[in-house]
This record gives C-alpha cells, sequence and structure tokens, in this order.
C-alpha cells in the first residue's frame, strides 16, 4: 500500500488502480511527473491544465508530504501526489500505453562512475517509459547537467522514442510549458537547461 497524502486512503498496488473512479473522465488523459521534488511543476500543472490529470510520484516523503498538503488545500482535484520510488511504482500502477505524457525534470544526475546505474534514465527505465506511453503520447525530460542530457537522448531514441526536434538534437522551451521549482530559478540567471521532447511512434507500436 501507499499513501497519497495525511488524509487520504492509501492505494493498493498489487492490481492496477481505478483512475476513472479517481478523475472521472479525466483518466482519459492521465500524465505521470516522476521525481515532482517541491511541486513547482504539480501545483501549477492542476491550476493551469484542468482537463488534464497528474499523478506526482515522489521518493523524499518530507516532499511528498508537503506538495500532498498543497493539493489538498488548493484543491486540485486532477493531481495526486504519491510517495514511492518511481522505479518500482510506475509499472505496478499504470498499464502498458495508458499514459498521455511523462514528465521526468532534473533527475539526479549520479556523478559517480559506480552509481551511473543509479539514473532514473537508464535503458531499462527508458523501455519501461516508453511502454507506458500511449501512442503518440510525450516523454518531457529536462535537465541542466550537459553530460547527462546527451546520455539520455542518445539512450531515449535507442530504445524507440522518437525526437521531436530531430535525432541527437534538443528542443527549445514551447510557449505554454510549465517550469518546475528549479527551473523557476534558471529561467532568472539565464542557465542553460536541456530540453527533450519524444513522443512513442504510432504507425510502429503496434505488437510492442
Amino acid at each position: 500500500m501507499i499513501f497519497s497524502g495525511p488524509d487520504q486512503a492509501p492505494i493498493a498496488v498489487d492490481r492496477f488502480p481505478d483512475w476513472k473512479a479517481r478523475f472521472g473522465d479525466l483518466a482519459g488523459r492521465l500524465e505521470l511527473e516522476i521525481g515532482c521534488g517541491h511541486g513547482g511543476y504539480a501545483l501549477a500543472f492542476g491550476r493551469l491544465r484542468p482537463g488534464r490529470a497528474l499523478v506526482g510520484i515522489e521518493q523524499r516523503k518530507k516532499f511528498a508530504t508537503t506538495v500532498a498538503e498543497k493539493v489538498e488545500r488548493r484543491g486540485l482535484g486532477n493531481v495526486l501526489i504519491l510517495q514511492g520510488d518511481g522505479r518500482l511504482l510506475a509499472p505496478r500502477l499504470f498499464a502498458a500505453g495508458s499514459l498521455a505524457a511523462i514528465h521526468v525534470h532534473f533527475p539526479d544526475p549520479w556523478w559517480k562512475r559506480r552509481h551511473v546505474r543509479r539514473r532514473l534514465v537508464d535503458d531499462r527505465m527508458s523501455t519501461l517509459l516508453l511502454r507506458l506511453l500511449a501512442p503518440g503520447g510525450l516523454l518531457d525530460f529536462r535537465t541542466d547537467v550537459e553530460r547527462y542530457a546527451l546520455d539520455a537522448v542518445e539512450r531515449l531514441e535507442e530504445v524507440g522514442f522518437e525526437n521531436e526536434a530531430g535525432p541527437g538534437r534538443f528542443c527549445e522551451a514551447p510557449p505554454d510549458e510549465i517550469p518546475s521549482t528549479r527551473e523557476k530559478r534558471y529561467l532568472q540567471t539565464g542557465q542553460r537547461v536541456w530540453r527533450l521532447r519524444m513522443r512513442r511512434r504510432v504507425a510502429a507500436d503496434q505488437g510492442r
């Protein structure tokens, strides 16, 4: 069982949750944020995207609890914050092809060589992200670490993602992009952010 907030009922992870019961018609446009941190993106999403639903997974209990409390206080019924490891929870919460978008913003780069295997965007996780997305679904990846960005674009393209900007290329922020908590600081300082917008191909998805 995992808990979505201090006053909310636990969600069983031995079967896929009934997202229709939780979000109603919004479940048809369900999105996932892995590592919601201080909640800048998730909270803004709830306010600016009322026609979509977002599940945020945050491993640090303190952060997850704080963001869940803010979601509840602000009455954001289209957002649900869960505490746990996204690597483990994502395949237990979402069926293959069920997500309209997945957001991965500024994941830990794990600098030491022996820790590289802990990076979120490795071959195994990249394949999982592709599988969870619906055909045409979006992977929104952002990082402030160039080396991680170059590694991520190579891995994601190798597992079958289609890069909106073209092979090996990064994109500019779209006009309606919602910045995360960290990205707001970078917008003020001018620090570069490497962005990837990757799609699960529509035509080549049969049989995956």
